[in-house]
């Protein structure tokens, strides 16, 4: 579920209770190229602010929100995009939910995504006919040298059907000087269960060409721990270069009638992280 983004993140915190951290969060990514679940949905430039809050007690943690996205650019004819040829505006809302239970180095997440599409149909964009939901599960483990993640998403409204993604994170550099400086490389690989074309739905609009692995992904990150909010959190800069490969058709797809094998992309961010968690980091 990543891709090229330039980003202004802005985590704001709430009073904490008692035996429990209260926070909200606020993100602003600008990308260019909007990839979700290995299929690329827009190229140009892309705007995603979203707004999250959480609450955490003990080893168990609740969080809700909601993540917008829009296009910039002026889209031509067979280009790219969610909206549709014509002047850029808002391509896709997602809003979901999550539950995370928290043992040691490990973490096991389920939750729900809703996406509602707002593009023209007729004009080759993304229209509320694919409005959709999605349940899924994760499965994570972070260590000193290796972080690790397993995730499954099942479609329980438009397609029933199963996608599959594994991802490993490694950190390469720490610097531990400030202002705090990290490097990571990272991976990761899709795999198609059920999300594809189902001959006795001849009118289903299908996420994958077929079944089996659908992308390969690598990308390599630095991070930037900039500056502490005592007692609150941290601000953050990251930038990086990711690439994929894409084994399936529906992967490859860059507009239409074009095919892309390999895609590569750069990306920039700012985090600001403040109550909750944050006020933990050293």
């Amino acid at each position: 579920m990543r891709a090229v983004w330039l980003g202004l993140t802005g985590l704001v915190a709430l009073p904490a209770l008692t035996a429990a951290q209260l926070s909200a969060r606020f993100d602003v990514s600008l990308a260019s190229r909007y990839v979700w679940h290995g299929l690329s949905r827009a190229a140009g430039t892309i705007v995603q602010p979203s707004l999250a809050g959480g609450l955490r007690l003990g080893r168990l943690s609740l969080e809700a929100g909601a993540v917008r996205h829009y296009e910039l650019d002026a889209v031509a004819n067979g280009e790219l995009s969610e909206t549709g040829t014509g002047s850029g505006h808002l391509g896709e809302d997602d809003v979901w939910a999550r539950a995370a239970f928290h043992f040691g180095a490990a973490r096991l997440q389920a939750g729900v995504v809703r996406y509602l599409f707002h593009g023209d149909s007729t004009r080759g964009g993304l229209g509320p006919g694919r409005n959709t939901t999605e349940l899924y599960g994760t499965v994570s483990s972070t260590g000193s040298y290796l972080n690790s993640s397993l995730e499954i998403w099942s479609d329980v409204d438009r397609l029933h059907g199963t996608f599959l993604r594994y991802s490993v994170s490694a950190p390469v550099l720490a610097w531990p000087f400030p202002p705090f400086i990290f490097a990571f490389v990272d991976g990761d690989v899709g795999l198609n269960l059920g999300q594809g074309a189902d001959p006795n739905q001849p009118g289903r609009v299908a996420n994958f060409a077929g079944r089996g692995i659908t992308h390969a992904g690598f990308g390599a990150a630095l991070e930037l721990r900039a500056r502490r909010t005592p007692g609150v959190g941290w601000t953050t800069v990251a930038v990086g270069l990711r690439s994929q490969v894409n084994l399936d058709d529906a992967t490859r797809v860059n507009g239409v009638g074009r095919r892309k094998d390999l895609n590569c992309w750069l990306w920039t961010g700012v985090t600001v992280l403040l109550g909750g968690e944050a006020r933990g980091l050293r």
